[in-house]
């Protein structure tokens, strides 16, 4: 389309579509036409399903076959609950082969140099095995990546994974330190913790960390229910022999 300097019209009807039936905030005509080359998968989640709408004139017959395609199997993969798995799985199946063909027709290398085109014909046994691809999705975790680029800055690419892996082994090791966890040091031959310092700080660790503050009992104690309940015919009763309260504390 920008060859033959059809994106003003694109972008006009993008802007112009009802969106009434798309369960989407926004298509965001603006974002999408200016960083078309860098869209990321909620893009194009959203013009899926309008594509054919958009550009039945201005692209091949086969290219609009190709997004029309797009926008059923999206739809099929939405699916949240399945009600007859058969039918299911045959419509997908289905939808998933004329896919392929319908890509291998517009550019028959992508669908070797692209592995997640063959990821598709598995989809159906995975979906029988696991439940509706909807709720198994790894687009979710994608947000971890920028994770896993901080573990790798000072890393000297030669073994990243291995690098990355003792990244996280050392902030496993301050989380248990700061969080007042014990350690055996082989050295003095015997069990360490962290001095004072950092301890009084404890607190405020655990919840930078995300743990629930520490609400166990001491040792040997007990927490204890005093409401009595004695079975009736019309019902439960609370014994007037001991006081409501709502937790005790017994020291043995």
């Amino acid at each position: 389309m920008d060859k033959a300097n059809n994106m003003d019209t694109f972008f006009s009807r993008l802007s112009s579509v009802n969106k009434d039936g798309l369960n989407v905030p926004s298509l965001n005509p603006t974002y999408v036409c200016h960083y078309r080359g860098s869209l990321i998968g909620k893009h194009f989640k959203s013009i899926a399903q309008v594509m054919p709408f958009l550009v039945h004139d201005l692209l091949p017959q086969n290219v609009i076959n190709g997004w029309t395609c797009i926008g059923t199997l999206v739809v099929l993969l939405w699916h949240t609950s399945i009600d007859n798995i058969e039918d299911y799985l045959l419509h997908l199946k289905r939808t998933i082969d004329e896919f392929l063909v319908i890509t291998a027709q517009c550019a028959p290398s992508i669908i070797i140099t692209k592995p997640k085109f063959h990821f598709l014909v598995h989809l159906p046994m995975f979906i029988r095995r696991f439940g509706p691809a909807l709720l198994y999705s790894t687009e979710r975790y994608e947000s971890f990546n920028h994770v896993f680029r901080l573990c790798s800055i000072y890393s000297n690419k030669q073994a990243p994974s291995r690098d990355i892996c003792t990244m996280f082994a050392s902030m496993d090791a301050i989380k248990h330190i700061v969080s007042g966890g014990y350690w055996y040091d082989k050295t003095k031959c015997k069990w360490m913790c962290a001095g004072s310092a950092i301890l009084s700080n404890k607190e405020e660790y655990v919840k930078y960390l995300g743990h629930h503050p520490d609400t166990r009992t001491k040792a040997g104690t007990c927490r204890l229910n005093w409401d009595c309940h004695h079975s009736a015919k019309a019902g439960t009763r609370n014994c007037k022999a001991f006081p409501r309260k709502e937790k005790a504390t017994k020291q043995y």
